[in-house]
């Protein structure tokens, strides 16, 4: 596929397939901080230690949305310190060398990778990893300086796009992402519908619902957190929200339309 194939290709995913407007600057520097969590966080030895039990379901859901939080700050003031506002056109990304990037992807290694950083576990980074932090330290030097290499060969705006269409595709059922709202949305219908499809039968819906923790059973109150800052959920209340299968309502993923592969570049 030749390169203006392949960027043409990853802004249509982003129109039609994630939904939201690959022009405009904030959508998409939102987005790319999913996307790059995904790749220097989730995807990483941390799944591993997940495995090993060290981290739960509940605390991955909050450890990644805090993480997709905190890295789109960092890329918020980034932008901010460069003049641009979030209703820029993303096209004014190409003004910019890769220094700048590196510069970015720099300041995201070092959070990431700080032994300091206080997980909304109550953990640092360096208690969770032990051992193992100099491996996670490497994984994510790794991811950070394949974004920045891809803003080098490539230019910025694609390398925004591509961390942008990773996060708004593969990480649908995180916070963050422009599927999140209507997940938490449908999620919520189903606590209170007994024979939603989504339980399969009466039996489930009451199993889980007859276990929801004294949080759970605020509705209004669960969905704000959700909505808002699910990192802030206590480690039971969020662990039952995963055992409930929030993950498993996301919608099917749009269809790119018949004619956008005709109209790519050869």
């Amino acid at each position: 596929m030749s390169r203006q194939r392949e960027q043409a290709l990853v802004e249509a995913m982003l129109r039609y397939q994630v939904q939201i407007d690959p022009d405009e600057l904030g959508p998409v520097l939102d987005l790319a901080a999913v996307g790059i969590v995904n790749s220097a966080w989730r995807n990483s030895p941390v799944e591993d230690w997940h495995s090993q039990g060290r981290l739960h379901d509940g605390d991955m859901l909050r450890i990644n949305a805090h993480s997709s939080w905190r890295v789109r700050e960092i890329i918020r003031r980034w932008r901010n310190d460069l003049g641009l506002g979030p209703q820029f056109r993303v096209e004014l990304c190409d003004a910019f060398d890769s220094g700048t990037t590196d510069w970015l992807a720099v300041r995201i290694w070092r959070w990431l990778v700080n032994p300091a950083r206080r997980l909304p576990t109550g953990w640092t980074l360096a208690e969770l990893a032990g051992s193992d932090l100099d491996e996670y330290r490497d994984h994510a030097d790794g991811a950070m300086g394949g974004f920045a290499a891809t803003a080098e060969e490539y230019g910025v705006r694609y390398a925004f796009w591509r961390a942008a269409v990773h996060g708004g595709l593969a990480c649908r059922h995180w916070w963050g992402t422009p599927a999140w709202p209507g997940l938490v949305d449908r999620f919520m219908r189903a606590l209170d519908t007994p024979d939603d499809p989504h339980w399969r039968d009466g039996t489930r819906w009451q199993a889980i619902v007859g276990a929801a923790p004294l949080r759970a059973a605020d509705r209004t109150g669960l969905r704000r957190l959700l909505m808002r800052r699910p990192w802030t959920l206590d480690s039971q209340t969020a662990q039952w929200v995963v055992d409930a299968g929030i993950g498993y309502l996301r919608g099917q993923l749009p269809q790119l339309p018949a004619d956008v592969h005709d109209a790519l570049p050869q």
